[in-house]
């Protein structure tokens, strides 16, 4: 017999009972595995009342499970005669190496065929829902990743279950149609408060430009489609990277797995209980003193969202500095919407320079993420000469933090990359210094330059990093540029 995987606070009773309606692992009567509660395993879902197959699965459960529902889920997707292994070991392992994979349950089934089609999505749904029944998973934090297949898979099932979905992570997917709406859904406005961008399900698209199995447009295609209809999301395209090398990229994979992290659905609503937790700490957050926040801020930031964004609001009132700081400090993991973006906005002329450090960091994982006022805050601060000098390099570290993956091969926030490369030649020796850190970790030809140079052959260096920046971004309307 196998191992009996068990949760210590059941009862030998509770223990009986499963066992009475264990599952057998597929062929393998002689390695049943009774209810597996937790760590790294594989398994079959059968129908509760016929016993036939729903999913064959892998799973991993954190060995501790929380009292409350405050689990993630990630459920992946393989590729085309791809396995419940493929995806999920991927995303495991970059959970893991970002040091939250303890917060999640991650699991990946086994397609009907060789891969995903539009006849799994009954067995899918029923197994998402058997997951969510069976582990303490915040259903505001259920997410979907999938490559090749499994990233046309997602695209599909999660634009057509966007109420169960706070993302959705498509690797070199293949064509989805999103110009119309799923079925029975009305366009909402594509600006506003109203907008997908703030109600609705968010994008993370991983596509190589010499993908020759599936073409980089599906990605580009989906990408415009979302844009013109108001949806967030994040694209990393990767020069020279083909079908399979995109998942050779850990900085990438960590990105997405940080973005899951810090995403909640905005539609779901929270549960009884927590709206009075979040009634209860955002009165606590108005009035505790700094050495009692700690409790406070980690519970709003895990809620997450606007409900948790409230409390995180209410501590940045405080007259505290250190309260404001902790509570800033949460934005580099958490996402909370728009309005907190214009909260980080306002720290960056607060008297305590703590509070200013958070408040630039904060700015700068949004701006990452592509929320167009943090963007361009950094910008329009990191180019405004009569700013302090050190304020000048903070919003410049957070516009290097956004470039560095868009130096992969997508220029789509092209006003980030113009905006370094016309700092190369600032009259500020710190400012061309920041300026040019970002660009030399990323672009192999730097073109002899030094932020040091004379002003003479440093202008040459910067009018060749001008002619390469308009290749790869376009051009910068205006005269800014000049």
């Amino acid at each position: 017999m196998g191992r009996l995987h068990q949760r210590t606070l059941f009862s030998a009773a509770c223990l009986l009972a499963l066992a009475a309606s264990a599952w057998a692992q597929a062929g393998k009567a002689d390695q049943e595995i009774k209810h597996p509660w937790h760590g790294d395993f594989k398994d079959d879902y059968k129908d509760p009342k016929t016993k036939a197959l729903v999913m064959h699965y892998r799973m991993r459960v954190p060995d501790k499970l929380p009292e409350q529902k405050t689990l993630g889920l990630i459920v992946c997707f393989h590729g085309m005669n791809g396995n419940e292994d493929h995806v999920t070991g991927f995303a495991m392992e970059a959970a893991k190496r970002c040091g939250f994979v303890d917060q999640y349950v991650i699991t990946g089934g086994k397609s009907k065929g060789p891969g995903w089609a539009t006849n799994d999505d009954k067995d899918l749904l029923a197994w998402i829902a058997w997951i969510q029944s069976t582990y303490p998973i915040d259903p505001r934090r259920v997410h979907i990743i999938g490559m090749s297949n499994g990233g046309w898979m997602v695209k599909r099932f999660g634009w057509e279950h966007q109420d169960l979905f706070a993302s959705v992570s498509p690797y070199c997917g293949g064509g989805v149609d999103f110009s119309g709406m799923p079925k029975g859904q009305k366009a909402p406005p594509n600006q506003g408060p109203m907008s997908p961008a703030e109600t609705k399900t968010e994008w993370y698209f991983v596509h190589g430009d010499a993908d020759e199995q599936v073409g980089v447009d599906a990605s580009r295609r989906a990408c415009e489609q979302l844009k013109q209809k108001g949806y967030r999301y994040v694209y990393r395209e990767i020069a020279g990277a083909d079908h399979g090398g995109i998942l050779k990229y850990p900085d990438v994979s960590e990105d997405n797995l940080r973005f899951i992290h810090a995403l909640r659905h905005k539609e779901i609503p929270l549960s009884k209980d927590e709206k009075a937790a979040v009634t209860s700490l955002a009165g606590k957050a108005r009035n505790e003193k700094a050495e009692g926040m700690a409790p406070v801020v980690a519970e709003a930031s895990r809620i997450g969202g606007l409900p948790g964004g409230k409390v995180i609001g209410n501590a940045l009132d405080s007259s505290d500095p250190k309260v404001k700081e902790s509570a800033a400090a949460t934005a580099e993991s958490t996402l909370y919407g728009r309005e907190m973006v214009l909260e980080m906005v306002k720290l960056l002329k607060d008297k305590s320079e703590e509070v200013k450090a958070a408040g630039f960091k904060g700015l700068a994982t949004f701006s990452n993420w592509r929320y167009e006022e943090a963007q361009a805050t950094l910008i329009r601060l990191a180019r405004t000469k009569s700013a302090p000098a050190d304020d000048r390099v903070s919003a410049i570290q957070g516009l290097g933090k956004t470039v560095k993956l868009m130096l992969l091969g997508n220029f789509e926030d092209k006003l980030i990359l113009w905006s370094l490369v016309l700092l190369l030649d600032d009259d500020d020796a710190k400012v061309r210094e920041a300026a040019f850190e970002p660009l030399k970790k990323g672009v192999k030809d730097t073109f002899g330059y030094a932020p040091d140079l004379p002003t003479s052959e440093r202008k040459i260096s910067v009018g060749k990093w001008k002619s390469w920046t308009q290749t790869k971004a376009g051009p910068l309307e205006g005269t800014a540029n000049k």
